[in-house]
């Protein structure tokens, strides 16, 4: 008998990762003040750059603890290196993608090769991104109430950039949270219905129909059973508290770093987390472009030697480029190891 010739399979797992690289090459070429920054931080207190990149690390800690906690709410175990590099995942793919929207669907793709269920897993990230969202806008708040008198006065036009970004984002908490109520989540199912019914050929090709009913089960088995487990979400939120103080808190280092002294730990976190508040929800990728105008007339009055565009060139380095450069390294090498091992099992 014949043998029937062995089809082969296109390897997309190296185009991915090859795509990754070049994604990563372009991001650098593109953005030229990339290739300057590394010639402003040998300039710069050595000691205070080093405690940012050690808060940043802090930081992914928080991330994949909390993940680890709300999955293990559900009874999915995962080690807190696992659950870290999900969390680094997630912020990655947040980074290069517009409006922050291809964090989740990808950590969500990465545990259903661990054979966890997408709907259940999307539940469990979407929980962790409104722990994270509720501990964002109280502490901007706080601060915004703290900061109003001095920004009023000093810097006025900032404030209705920072009252739109505290009601979006205050907005946010409200949309996602209400995912976990039965009506709203059938409604966007069947939206999703009706917009695959659209494509039926491609919808019949993917089974579009079928996954999101089951999508929709998994999401719904996770709202039941998590009612009775409030005291996680309690606990996402509280430990988000001090991940986002953490995240704020890079540029108070950087700050020290250009030798200022004053003003104090407290304003310079509390500006830059009205910052985010008011940028995080822009379209561009990592709010690109927001971030370094923003960045600008928010602390035009703090960095005063003539040295506020290294400023946003240093800052944009140690809290998005170098994310994105760990995150790429991390997405190439967890690929390398996820293709051997699926070798060695076949």
């Amino acid at each position: 008998m014949d043998r029937q010739p062995v089809k082969k399979k296109f390897p997309w797992a190296l185009l991915y990762i090859a795509a990754t690289i070049v994604a990563v090459v372009l991001f650098g070429i593109f953005n030229r003040e990339f290739g300057n920054v590394f010639y402003t931080i040998t300039h710069l207190t050595p000691g205070f750059l080093t405690a940012s990149v050690l808060v940043t690390v802090v930081f992914f800690f928080f991330e994949g603890g909390i993940i680890r906690l709300l999955m293990g709410s559900q009874n999915i175990p995962m080690s807190l290196g696992a659950s870290m590099k999900i969390g680094l995942i997630g912020i990655y793919y947040s980074y290069i993608t517009p409006s922050s929207t291809g964090g989740q669907p990808m950590q969500a793709a990465y545990l259903r090769r661990d054979k966890i269920p997408v709907g259940l897993s999307t539940a469990v990230l979407i929980m962790k991104f409104f722990c994270y969202q509720c501990a964002f806008v109280a502490c901007s708040l706080v601060f915004f109430c703290l900061m109003y008198g001095k920004i009023s006065r000093e810097n006025p036009t900032i404030l209705p950039f920072i009252v739109v970004g505290l009601l979006v984002n205050g907005l946010s908490i409200l949309f996602f949270g209400s995912m976990f109520c039965r009506p709203v989540l059938g409604v966007l199912c069947r939206f999703a219905k009706w917009l695959a019914g659209k494509f039926k050929k491609l919808s019949a090709r993917l089974n579009a129909m079928e996954t999101i009913d089951r999508f929709e089960a998994d999401f719904d088995s996770y709202t039941d059973d998590f009612k009775e487990k409030k005291k996680a979400v309690v606990q996402g939120i509280l430990l988000s508290v001090p991940q986002f103080i953490l995240q704020m808190s890079v540029l108070y280092f950087i700050f020290r770093s250009f030798g200022y002294r004053q003003p104090g730990y407290i304003e310079i976190v509390a500006v830059q987390s009205l910052l985010q508040a008011s940028v995080s929800f822009m379209p561009m990728p990592g709010a690109s472009g927001a971030q370094e105008i923003g960045f600008s007339s928010f602390f035009r009055p703090y960095f005063v030697n003539n040295d506020l565009y290294a400023a946003v060139m240093v800052w944009r380095f140690f809290t998005y480029y170098l994310v994105v450069i760990a995150g790429a390294l991390l997405v190439v090498a967890d690929q390398f190891l996820y293709e051997h091992r699926r070798k060695k099992q076949a």
